[in-house]
């Protein structure tokens, strides 16, 4: 029933969002960053409502650990598709979303995440890849921030999976923080039972403390995705013994 809702959510949001496309082109014509997060409160109305929806009941910690007034990267551990809901609901400046070609083409979902700045990755094009992260530079450059799971697909198991190193050079050459990002049982809400959603208790998305780059040795500066992987990971321990 609650997937039955979220489908029929979908549509009427659809409809309701044509004639908010035009109003956010029109803002972007005069102030693409006013653009941006008007698209983002419209996207963060629209995650509020499926998580209700889904049932799901949830903690978020550390918020007031975010960098004010200066573009991050945000690295996280990828659990479930729910990962995105609920941290796009709750994300407070302006950012933008690393995720793989088949998203854009939801419907809504994939014109909503244009107008965010969204950029889609292709795993199989080397290209895509390095093309992706000169974006994103380009992006924090001009007051972004991006969001990015490194171990490059979901994982439900209790170990992360190793962080793919070549997304670090997003930090390593604008020089921003990382903001490490952990959530635990989002897989609970859809993947563990597809395609139903069920209501799930004990959902959490932490910030951790973010990791200042500026004067790091350049070995330690190559292996920043070990570094953020086990920050991540002792989070999830102690998240996950709670």
């Amino acid at each position: 029933m609650r997937t039955v809702l979220i489908v029929l959510s979908l549509i009427i949001i659809s409809v309701i969002s044509i004639p908010l496309y035009l109003v956010t082109f029109i803002i972007s014509k005069f102030n693409p960053m006013k653009s941006h997060m008007f698209a983002q409160k419209i996207v963060s109305l629209a995650f509020k409502l499926w998580l209700f929806i889904a049932g799901t009941k949830y903690e978020i910690y550390g918020l007031e650990k975010i960098p004010k007034d200066e573009a991050v990267m945000y690295v996280c551990n990828h659990r479930s598709f729910f990962d995105i809901i609920l941290s796009y609901a709750y994300m407070p400046g302006p950012t933008s979303y690393v995720s793989k070609q088949s998203i854009k083409k939801i419907p809504c979902v994939g014109q909503w995440m244009y107008f965010l700045s969204c950029l889609f990755l292709d795993r199989d094009d080397i290209k895509s890849g390095l093309q992706m992260i000169k974006d994103c530079i380009a992006l924090i450059q001009k007051g972004y921030s991006v969001y990015i799971a490194p171990e490059g697909t979901r994982n439900v198991e209790d170990t992360l999976l190793p962080f793919k190193e070549g997304s670090f050079k997003i930090a390593t050459r604008t020089n921003c923080k990382i903001v490490p990002i952990c959530y635990t049982n989002t897989e609970k809400i859809f993947e563990t039972h597809l395609p139903w959603v069920r209501r799930t208790k004990n959902v959490t998305m932490e910030f951790g403390d973010p990791v200042d780059i500026t004067g790091m040795e350049r070995d330690e500066l190559k292996t920043l995705g070990v570094r953020l992987n086990n920050i991540i990971q002792e989070m999830y321990n102690e998240r996950s013994n709670l």
